[in-house]
């Protein structure tokens, strides 16, 4: 029976070797997998901020692009609004009581009306003081000087799209007569 006990203890042992070498196996690769587990959730995230920046991103470029395809068309139609104003300039008190005029002065408010909701505004010019940003000088009445400039005359109507000027107003300037104006 000695032989079977020896036999049976070096058994054991190889089990208990093989046990220990499997742990210590199963603990590195337990590490090994946890690290990979930290590495992918790492990249997981980096991957949603990306995706989110993206979406973002081009959220902002629709914007852009759908405003500047506005922004084409009002240009498009600034003459059409122009020959409106013209055609409505009439000071006779018979034109304006002509039903046509009147249907035509309906036309344009509505059409200033739908595009003043998507960001077209007319530049208010006569009396005011002359300002380059938003006037162009297209006559001066009077000499020049150190006094400042006053809007006279609108030549043509400028506008404003979504706060940007989209045509500068043709305007005659002249002196001011008035200090207190100058002064604001």
């Amino acid at each position: 029976m000695t032989e079977q006990e020896d036999m049976m203890e070096e058994r054991t042992e190889d089990v208990e070797e093989m046990t220990e070498e499997s742990a210590c196996d199963c603990s590195e690769e337990l590490e090994q997998l946890e690290r990979d587990k930290a590495q992918l959730s790492q990249q997981l995230l980096r991957l949603k901020a990306d995706f989110d920046n993206f979406r973002r991103r081009t959220q902002m470029q629709i914007v852009e692009v759908t405003r500047d395809a506005n922004k084409n068309l009002i240009e498009d139609l600034l003459p059409i609004l122009d020959n409106f104003e013209r055609a409505l300039q009439s000071d006779s008190e018979d034109a304006q009581q002509d039903p046509f005029i009147q249907g035509m002065a309906m036309v344009y408010n509505g059409l200033m009306a739908t595009l003043a909701n998507h960001g077209l505004q007319p530049i208010a010019a006569k009396g005011e003081l002359f300002d380059p940003c938003l006037h162009e000088a297209v006559a001066m009445e009077g000499e020049e000087g150190d006094d400042c400039l006053v809007v006279l005359e609108q030549i043509q109507t400028g506008y404003l799209f979504n706060e940007k000027v989209l045509r500068h107003t043709k305007v005659l300037v002249g002196q001011n007569k008035e200090e207190e104006k100058c002064q604001k």
